[in-house]
């Protein structure tokens, strides 16, 4: 049974993952429903916040990243 458990939650957390590919897709969707233009300098910095975003959340960067100290 248990094996069976361990299986289950693996396939769970196997069907949660995203592909690089697919995080940039979205990123990408959603700075162009921004209105920046694919190509430009500000839509560029709108995939890196997107990016940073989600890899930081609301906490920030780690202490020390960048210099940053809270």
């Amino acid at each position: 049974m248990a094996k069976i458990i361990l299986a289950a939650l693996l396939l769970l957390a196997a069907a949660g993952c995203v592909s690089a590919a697919e995080w940039r897709r979205r990123d990408e969707a959603q700075c162009a429903s921004y209105g920046f233009k694919p190509g430009t300098s500000d839509f560029a910095g709108c995939l890196q916040r997107e990016d940073l975003a989600r890899r930081y959340g609301y906490w920030g960067p780690p202490p020390g990243f960048y210099g940053y100290t809270p």
